[in-house]
């Protein structure tokens, strides 16, 4: 598992934006990452052919997990505002095919801002509080974190590392192990 983890790429999405501070990190800490476009969400995860012997092509996870970054509020609420039917629609196919979806928001006071309507939008509070809670989250099973922008680069690479471990250690990837891949243990 040592060796899966320590070798998996993060994947980018082409269209994702204003994310320096995050490709820092990930430079600073030696993660590779490749920029790619991205059928969900702005970062998944996949495993370089060649890291498990019986596997001879690269393993996506794009189809398991998906985070969208969004910089504040005001970006959910415009895309609950402009673009509804198309989250919605996303969202709905990432339920259809079980894939975990995250929505890491850059804002570490988000309850409060959220509750308190400190932000652009001319969105009520409560209705964008209750278009967020039951809108996204309760309908389509995903979680909306609240994310210091010092800490979104950690805090996507180890939410994917672990969501790659649990499925190697719960959902059945079966793995043949060498005697020298358990050495690596």
């Amino acid at each position: 598992m040592k060796k899966i983890l320590d070798s998996m790429v993060v994947i980018v999405d082409t269209r994702e934006q204003n994310n320096q501070h995050i490709i820092d990190f990930f430079n600073r800490k030696n993660i590779p990452y490749k920029v790619v476009k991205n059928d969900y969400g702005d970062y998944t995860a996949m495993i370089p052919k060649g890291t498990i012997n019986q596997f001879t092509a690269d393993i996506y996870f794009d189809r398991d997990i998906a985070i969208e970054r969004k910089n504040g509020i005001d970006e959910i609420a415009g895309n609950l505002k402009d673009e509804a039917y198309r989250l919605k629609k996303e969202l709905a196919h990432m339920n259809m095919y079980d894939i975990k979806y995250f929505f890491f928001v850059e804002d570490p006071n988000y309850h409060v801002n959220l509750r308190e309507g400190n932000y652009r939008s001319q969105y009520d509070p409560f209705t964008l509080m209750q278009r967020i809670k039951k809108g996204i989250e309760a309908e389509y099973n995903t979680v909306i974190v609240p994310i210091n922008k010092n800490c979104i680069g950690s805090e996507i690479y180890y939410t994917l590392q672990a969501f790659v471990y649990a499925l190697f250690k719960h959902k059945g990837f079966i793995l043949e192990e060498s005697e020298s891949d358990i050495n690596d243990m």
